[in-house]
């Protein structure tokens, strides 16, 4: 019955009864949207926001915040932007084997972190809008924008698909 809904120039909204009544859990946070939410799978009070919205940049984002109350408070993790800086994310995953283990997509390329958030590291240069794990394998990644990309070796080197479907 819980559901999270991200807005791109609305927040983060939670609803416990399905859909029923929901409570927005980013009022007290300057205008913020929501492009994307990531929920730890070992620890469902552990939630990740990417911030801004990736379509249209109406809301500027000014990175990852995160959350360990279930949404009550947030606090900025290891990748913030200045709200100017016009950088945009466009999708967080949680490794499901290791949930310390993220990445993001984001204008400024791709960033992982091994801790949890606190810090990230840019493991692609590439502009990337989307990237989803391969089914049963973490450490296999498709990545795109423009171009379709792929990993293999969760997220260490990157390659460009330029033909055939990527197996």
């Amino acid at each position: 019955n819980i559901i999270y809904v991200g807005a791109p120039a609305g927040g983060l909204w939670k609803s416990v009864d399905g859909g029923t009544t929901w409570n927005c859990l980013t009022d007290f946070l300057p205008a913020i949207g929501c492009s994307d939410v990531a929920i730890d799978p070992n620890n469902t009070n552990i939630i990740y926001l990417a911030s801004g919205d990736n379509d249209a940049g109406d809301s500027p984002s000014i990175g990852v915040l995160k959350s360990t109350d279930g949404g009550l408070t947030w606090n900025p993790t290891g990748l913030t932007f200045g709200a100017n800086s016009f950088r945009r994310i466009g999708r967080l995953l949680i490794d499901p084997a290791n949930s310390d283990i993220l990445y993001a997509a984001t204008s400024y390329g791709i960033g992982k972190t091994w801790d949890a958030g606190a810090n990230w590291y840019r493991v692609s240069t590439s502009r990337t809008k989307d990237m989803e794990f391969k089914p049963g394998d973490p450490n296999t990644i498709y990545a795109c924008n423009t171009g379709l990309y792929k990993t293999t070796n969760g997220g260490a080197t990157w390659h460009k698909v330029t033909s055939g479907l990527p197996l």
